[in-house]
């Protein structure tokens, strides 16, 4: 075989012919994606994939009267316009609620989420554990309705069951929205857990009881709601809270009699079980108390028929440990400094703020019918009374450096701050001429008082960490 030589005439460049050498590179270049391209593709890859078969799964030809496929060529204009009021709506962050002809057949739907979830990344134990994990570390600590080791002795099983799914989903979807890591995905599983609880309210098969999961999956939507859609989607959702919350009875856990008869045979003496039955009604409770004080509306669930006694501390709630409870009225009524749970300290200063809010409506129906009642100043000053022992034995029971480790303590400082300014509020708009010019004044100055100590409290939080206190000052 000849052998061939870029000097040969013919084979030679010009820089050879020249009598210039040629320098060769003996480094390689490198090869391949940079480090980390990989990864990131992949991410984007299954975002995608998510995202094909949301629209494939929501595609409403698939479900469109076939004789309506006569008309789609002549619709090309109101397709181009439909996509610019979708873009619309993205663009003011609403996200498009499921449709009733999404439901073909609930059984079969719910069914096919329980074994086999649409969202199959989810199925990684990695990322099941980081969710689980995400969720304790940010979301427990502001909505404490769930005790770990319970919550893991099923989660951890290779069948969940539907209502139980629907919780878990819920989790996880509030759990994203406090991290920016899966903020990619987080609406698509918000979305697709509102449709499954919606399609469990539409299941007909079943006995007819009402699980303590739908309860606190709905109670975890609408906190989602109120921190990423809007304020009336979550009252709508939050309504559906009390219902389920009233059809549970929770708020007779702990009636000594029952005279209608109603016993539950799924807790017995299960004491976390019935304790978890309690959170959950409180924290349905201080919902309604804490949206009705910000918009001003009715409340909802009714304090005088309470039976259920306040929420334990929370080290022993984890840890299993049985303890006497405390019932609400006896906490408001006691002039004593006991030490209640950053829970139950919440509850009662939600209850004191939603009775200033009745005084309030109340003095409006009244000046409305022209017949202002004589008591307006014994319940102002009554609410006072209340409010300003209530608020010498939390600073006594609670200091201040023990307040800013706890978030619900943190936000129960900024409520009742807040619940004095409401009452100087209603002082000015319904009693200020029957009063002296120095009780005016007084009510004043503690009002500006407490602007002044939510400013320096919020200014605080910031301090300490946007998650250690973020979810309720921020949705509500």
């Amino acid at each position: 075989m000849p052998v061939w030589s870029r000097q040969q005439p013919g084979s030679a460049c010009e820089e050879c012919h020249a009598g210039v050498t040629c320098e060769v590179g003996t480094s390689r270049l490198r090869r391949g994606p940079k480090k980390g391209g990989l990864k990131a593709l992949r991410s984007r890859v299954v975002t995608l994939e998510s995202r094909l078969l949301e629209q494939q799964e929501f595609d409403p030809k698939q479900y469109n009267d076939p004789s309506e496929s006569t008309t789609a060529e002549n619709s090309a204009s109101d397709g181009e316009q439909g996509q610019d009021t979708y873009r619309k709506q993205r663009s003011d962050s609403e996200l498009p609620l499921p449709r009733q002809s999404d439901y073909l057949s609930t059984d079969a739907l719910l069914n096919t989420w329980s074994t086999n979830p649409k969202y199959a990344f989810i199925s990684s134990d990695l990322m099941r554990t980081d969710l689980d994990q995400l969720y304790f570390d940010r979301v427990h600590p502001i909505v404490p309705i769930l005790q770990r080791y319970r919550y893991f002795s099923w989660a951890k099983l290779s069948s969940i069951s539907k209502h139980r799914t629907c919780l878990q989903y819920a989790m996880w979807a509030l759990a994203m929205s406090l991290s920016t890591q899966f903020e990619n995905v987080r609406d698509m599983l918000y979305a697709e857990t509102r449709q499954m609880l919606e399609a469990l309210d539409l299941c007909d098969n079943d006995t007819g009881l009402v699980h303590i999961e739908q309860a606190q999956a709905w109670i975890l939507v609408t906190f989602y709601e109120l921190l990423r859609t809007n304020s009336g989607r979550a009252w709508i959702s939050a309504g559906r809270v009390f219902r389920l919350v009233q059809l549970l009875r929770l708020h007779e856990v702990d009636c000594p009699t029952d005279s209608t008869g109603y016993l539950d045979p799924r807790f017995g003496d299960d004491w976390v079980a019935t304790e978890e039955r309690r959170r959950t009604f409180w924290a349905a409770y201080c919902l309604d108390r804490f949206i009705s004080v910000r918009n001003r509306w009715p409340l909802t669930l009714s304090e005088e028929v309470i039976c259920t006694c306040l929420p334990s501390p929370e080290a022993e709630f984890q840890n299993g440990h049985p303890v006497q409870g405390h019932f609400l009225s006896e906490a408001i009524a006691s002039s004593d400094h006991n030490l209640y749970s950053s829970f139950a300290e919440c509850a009662i200063l939600a209850t004191i703020s939603g009775r200033v809010l009745s005084h309030a409506q109340v003095s409006t129906v009244e000046r409305l019918y022209g017949s202002a009642s004589v008591d307006f100043w014994t319940r102002h000053e009554w609410l006072d009374s209340m409010l300003m022992r209530r608020l010498e034995s939390f600073s006594l029971i609670h200091p201040v450096a023990l307040t800013f480790n706890d978030p619900m303590l943190l936000f129960s400082s900024i409520m009742v701050q807040t619940t004095i300014i409401y009452l100087c509020k209603i002082m000015e708009l319904f009693g200020i001429e029957e009063k002296d010019r120095a009780t005016v004044t007084a009510y004043q100055d503690r009002a500006f008082l407490a602007a002044s100590e939510i400013a320096r409290l919020s200014k605080e939080q910031g301090h300490i960490g946007y998650f250690k206190a973020n979810l309720l000052p921020s949705s509500l």
